[in-house]
């Protein structure tokens, strides 16, 4: 009698347990295939990135992702087609994935992604068997590659913060917003897209002309720290970040560590004042060259050795003398001058980012590292190395009375109804010169911008202060014969506001500070003058037009290799340069291709693209 309750308590339970999990594969079901997402009241929104403006950086929106259970699916080709009509897809393809994904004996993947929800409702309604819909946040990046390698970007299978901005301020954007509790907080940056976008529009278009390794450029209020732009090439469509490498996507305003070159010989003039090393109008001689006992050091001018005879300190900033500058950095102590290097910042991350995320401090050896040629070495930027947003910083100090402002980017953050939960502070310290010091030194800049070697970085109507640099680029065998270039600058020169640094890494032909950099400098200003004076002017949708690094080289005669590339861009190529029909099958990016490329254009009469909508 024991034995028979103890085997009907079994039977029941055994009941049970599969009820409940009958009713959970309904449920999942019906969730899945009918509702379609997840109704969870603690889902958060990601919050907006916006420009100082107002202007859109950075959005999410609700969308869907439709998918397939290739071992459910009933009738494919009807499938197909029904699909095809509403996804803008090609029968041909969807059948060719589910067959694909059949012998692979996946039983389920991503159809399309990013799908509006209307549309996916109207498909789940038709109750396809084998047919699924995911529900996914979308970040989108309404610019492309504006700002890209500031911005970061979110992954977007796990929605995961991986780079830049977005991951330095995830805990602010995914934070629910008071006023809104399924959206997060947003973020309002510094940055000016139309100035970020006049100087990626140079920069960019330099950084191809020279066929450059990279290139980086920053503007910056001197006074405040903030930071109005920061572009980077190589640059990426964080919209499609997953088709792009590290090294297209970092930052190398603040991850660059560089030898900068005789753009640090404003600090040289500014120590020697600041420990009366040298006497008004005092003469240094250069005759081109200087040794050191088996070390050599010249002034060249096109390549060959220079010499500038004899020179004041303002007139050995201004036209760069190696020689002079070694000579009168003879007279300052080891320790006083690390002690002035070493307030002035370098060695040291500025802080533009929270908690430093992404920015490397640059490298100043300690005093018990210096050998005797070090200071040999120093007064020319050699032997140390800075970053980008480091330099600008401590020249900023020289041109803005003495204040080493921290570098700054996020503004504040603000709710949905557009009130300011947080904003952010100037902070800044004293350099450690006198204001006497930091006046003569930016009148020193003022004559290389006038009648030195940065005579191309003048402007119409602007009054320029900076200072040119190129540095000879180091390895474990020594310097090569390659070259950082760049241009610090600053104006208005009689009450300056603004701070910019332009560097090219490497370059093509006779390249320099003053003949690269600097130009660059005086079209970004040109450019960017109207907006200085106007914060309120809104920015239209669509007005700022992607920009496109390194077009594809097109041979008109032969067939170019479409595969990776976009439908849109791909169509363009064949437009522009071979005019003849195109056949699409499918939609997304070009996985194959007929005829293949290197065919003969004499021969070809159509061009077949075989796209897809990648995961």
């Amino acid at each position: 009698m024991e034995r028979s309750r103890n085997r009907l308590g079994f039977l029941v339970a055994l009941f049970l347990l599969g009820f409940v999990i009958l009713m959970g594969r309904i449920a999942y079901l019906t969730f899945d295939k009918a509702d379609g997402g997840n109704d969870d009241s603690s889902h958060v929104l990601r919050g907006q990135i916006l420009d100082r403006r107002g202007f859109t950086l950075a959005r999410t929106s609700e969308a869907s992702i439709i998918a397939l259970a290739p071992p459910e699916i009933e009738d494919a080709e009807y499938l197909a087609n029904l699909l095809g009509q509403r996804l803008l897809l090609q029968p041909s393809t969807i059948l060719d994935r589910i067959d694909a994904n059949r012998r692979r004996e996946r039983k389920y993947f991503y159809l399309k992604r990013n799908v509006d929800n209307l549309l996916a409702d109207q498909i789940m309604t038709m109750q396809l068997p084998g047919v699924y819909r995911e529900r996914e946040d979308h970040r989108e990046y309404p610019s492309e590659t504006l700002a890209s390698n500031l911005l970061g970007f979110v992954g977007r299978d796990q929605g995961e913060a991986l780079e830049g901005i977005e991951r330095d301020y995830n805990d602010i954007l995914t934070q629910p917003d008071p006023a809104q509790t399924h959206s997060g907080l947003s973020l309002q940056l510094t940055i000016d897209a139309l100035m970020q976008y006049r100087l990626e529009q140079e920069l960019g278009a330099a950084f191809e002309a020279a066929h450059s390794k990279r290139a980086a450029g920053i503007i910056m209020n001197i006074h405040t720290g903030e930071i109005l732009a920061m572009a980077a090439f190589p640059n990426f469509d964080p919209n499609e970040y997953y088709r792009s490498t590290a090294y297209q996507r970092g930052n190398w305003n603040i991850r660059l560590n560089y030898e900068p070159g005789s753009t640090v010989k404003v600090f040289m003039a500014a120590i020697l004042l600041a420990e009366g090393a040298v006497n008004p109008g005092e003469k240094f001689h250069c005759d081109g060259i200087i040794h050191f006992r088996d070390t050599t050091v010249a002034c060249r001018y096109h390549g060959q050795i220079h010499a500038h005879g004899d020179l004041t300190l303002p007139q050995i900033i201004q036209r760069s003398c190696n020689v002079g500058i070694i000579k009168a950095m003879q007279r300052v102590s080891r320790d006083r001058f690390y002690y002035y290097m070493d307030r002035l910042g370098f060695g040291h991350k500025t802080g533009v980012l929270p908690g430093g995320s992404g920015e490397t401090q640059g490298y100043f050896p300690a005093l018990e590292n210096w050998v005797p040629s070090t200071s040999y070495y120093m007064p020319i930027g050699q032997g140390f190395s800075v970053t980008p947003i480091q330099l600008l910083r401590a020249g900023s100090s020289l041109a803005n009375g003495g204040e080493l402002v921290r570098p700054h980017i996020a503004d504040r953050v603000i709710s949905s109804n557009g009130r300011s939960i947080n904003q952010a502070q100037t902070f800044s310290e004293p350099n450690p010169f006198s204001a006497g010091v930091n006046r003569d030194v930016l009148s020193m800049m003022r004559l290389v911008v006038q009648s030195g070697t940065g005579v191309a970085a003048q402007v119409p109507g602007v009054s320029v202060a900076g200072k040119t640099g190129t540095g000879e680029k180091s390895s474990a065998r020594g310097y090569l014969d390659k070259y950082v270039v760049s241009f610090m600058g600053f104006f208005p020169a009689d009450r300056p506001r603004y701070g910019m640094l332009i560097l090219f890494d490497e370059g093509e032909g006779n390249i320099s500070g003053g003949s690269l950099a600097a130009p660059v400098f005086s079209r970004v200003v040109e450019h960017i003058l109207p907006y200085i004076n106007d914060n309120t002017e809104s920015i239209r949708p669509g007005r700022l037009e992607p920009l496109k690094v390194r077009p594809p080289e097109v041979n008109p005669d032969v067939l170019y290799d479409f595969r990776g590339m976009a439908a849109r861009d791909a169509l363009q190529v064949i437009s522009s340069y071979y005019g003849v029909p195109v056949e699409l099958e499918g939609s997304g990016y070009v996985y194959a291709q007929a005829p293949p490329p290197g065919s003969d254009m004499s021969k070809v009469s159509k061009i077949v693209l075989y796209l897809d909508a990648l995961r």
